[in-house]
C-alpha cells in the first residue's frame, strides 16, 4: 500500500488502482481492507472507503456489455422477374407480320383486324400495315341485345386502304425486301431444308 490513511484526511481514489490495492494487500496479508486506503491521483470517485465492505468495494470494477451487434430481419428483400406487359407498339406505327403489339394478363385488348392472339394473350400482327386503336360495345354471346360490353380492339389496317385480294402478294415482297436488308446488313443466309 501507498500509505496508510489517518483521521483527519479523507482518501481520494480511482476504481483500478483500489482494486490492484485490495488484491496485493490480501493476497499479501490475508486480511481484509479495514483502515487502509490508496492516495494516487486527485480524482474523486466514491469519496470515504472505511464505509465500503469488500463485497461491495469488488462492485466499483466495470462492467463488460455485449459487443456483438444484433441482426435484424428483412420482409421485402424477394423480387419476381420482370414480365415486360404493356403495349408495345402505337398506333399508327407501321407493323410487320409476327411483330408483337401488346403483351397483356388477360384481354385488357381484343384482337381485330389482322392481329392474331397467342395462347398467354399476346398480340401479334398477322399481316403489313398500320396499327390502329379502337372501342367497341360488344354483345356477348348468350347475353340480351340491350346488355353490351365495352371492349377495346387493335388492328393493322393495309397501307393505301388497299382492301384488294392482290395486297396478300404484296405482303409477301415487302416481308422478303424488308428479310434481304437484315440479311445484308447481319450476313445471314438462307437455309432451305434438312441438313
Amino acid at each position: 500500500l501507498h500509505g496508510h490513511r489517518n483521521a483527519h484526511g479523507t482518501p481520494w481514489c480511482t476504481a483500478v488502482t483500489m482494486l490492484r490495492a485490495l488484491s496485493h494487500y490480501r493476497a499479501s496479508t490475508g486480511t481484509a481492507l479495514c483502515d487502509h486506503a490508496i492516495i494516487s491521483t486527485s480524482v474523486n470517485v466514491m469519496g470515504s472507503v472505511d464505509s465500503f465492505s469488500v463485497q461491495e468495494f469488488t462492485q466499483l470494477q466495470g462492467r463488460r456489455w455485449a459487443t456483438k451487434k444484433q441482426g435484424g430481419s428483412t420482409k421485402n428483400k424477394k423480387d419476381s422477374q420482370p414480365k415486360h406487359l404493356g403495349c408495345k407498339m402505337t398506333e399508327g406505327q407501321l407493323a410487320f407480320p409476327g411483330q408483337v403489339l401488346v403483351k397483356q394478363r388477360g384481354t385488357k385488348f381484343h384482337p381485330g383486324y389482322n392481329v392474331g392472339m397467342g395462347t398467354d394473350f399476346t398480340l401479334f400482327a398477322k399481316s403489313v400495315g398500320f396499327v390502329n386503336f379502337r372501342r367497341k360495345n360488344t354483345v356477348l354471346p348468350g347475353r340480351s341485345p340491350t346488355s353490351t360490353k365495352h371492349r377495346r380492339y387493335i388492328d393493322v389496317f393495309p397501307i393505301n386502304d388497299d382492301w384488294s385480294a392482290s395486297y396478300k402478294q404484296k405482303v409477301k415482297a415487302m416481308v422478303l425486301a424488308r428479310n434481304s436488308i437484315r440479311q445484308d446488313m447481319l450476313g445471314l443466309m438462307a437455309m432451305y431444308g434438312k441438313k
